[in-house]
């Protein structure tokens, strides 16, 4: 049994959408038959059920990549093949509003941090590459749900109040990175490293330039409708 997580290998499903908070992860269990709650310790709270026949979990990361990056290596421990990260972000163009999708197509990061603990050679770094028949099959989900999304390069960085985006985002906008977040190059880097596949689908939360944020009643009908997509993506992968 991993440290953090109190859960048996036939607790958990080989296939995983992994989201932030505890809120979210609620509000996706209550999409599953049979939803049951199997660990709570750490407030990382992990619901497994049923979607359309097919075991799924749904587990939570904490906010950024140190907490994230636990949860992944120990679900990697109890034997997951596959993690669909569901998450927020901020948005790095004037053309995606609060509310888009975002499904990454790989996620460039700053050496060091979370990933440099990972990463000692410092000749190069590592690819932040989703699997590439998952990264499909969540981009045929969404199209087939109607719900608009936008495909491409995010960013990755382990402080969220550094106003480092803020200050150089026409940099960013300049080299075509759709969105910033503070997980998905953990997530994408770990799958490589331990082996499982993994993808990463984004709601932006934030606009670069006025600082509009979504409501949380349009956030939870977002959730709700994604989740549906994600599901879907997993049950085929």
């Amino acid at each position: 049994m991993p440290m953090h997580i109190k859960a048996q290998k036939e607790d958990v499903s080989e296939k995983i959408v992994a989201v932030e908070d505890k809120e979210t992860a609620y509000i996706l269990s209550k999409m599953l038959e049979n939803s049951k709650l199997i660990n709570q310790n750490r407030d990382l709270y992990i619901y497994t059920g049923k979607y359309k026949t097919t075991k799924i979990s749904v587990a939570t990361t904490g906010i950024g990549a140190p907490s994230a990056t636990l949860v992944f290596e120990e679900l990697s421990q109890l034997g997951v093949k596959t993690i669909v990260y569901l998450g927020s972000a901020k948005s790095l163009k004037n053309d995606i509003k609060e509310g888009s999708i975002i499904i990454s197509t790989g996620a460039s990061y700053f050496p060091g941090g979370t990933i440099g603990e990972y990463v000692t050679e410092n000749f190069f770094v590592l690819s932040a590459i989703p699997d590439l028949l998952l990264n499909k099959k969540l981009v045929d989900a969404f199209k087939k749900s109607g719900i608009n999304i936008k495909i491409g390069p995010t960013f990755s960085s382990d402080n969220y109040y550094s106003n480092y985006f803020d200050k150089n985002v026409q940099q960013f906008y300049e080299k075509n990175f759709l969105c910033a977040d503070m997980e998905c190059a953990s997530l994408l880097i770990l799958s490589s490293l331990r082996r499982f596949k993994a993808a990463c689908t984004l709601i932006i939360n934030e606009e670069p330039f006025n600082g509009k944020k979504i409501s949380e009643e349009d956030l939870k009908k977002l959730i709700t409708k994604a989740g549906s997509a994600v599901f879907d993506a997993l049950i085929e992968s």
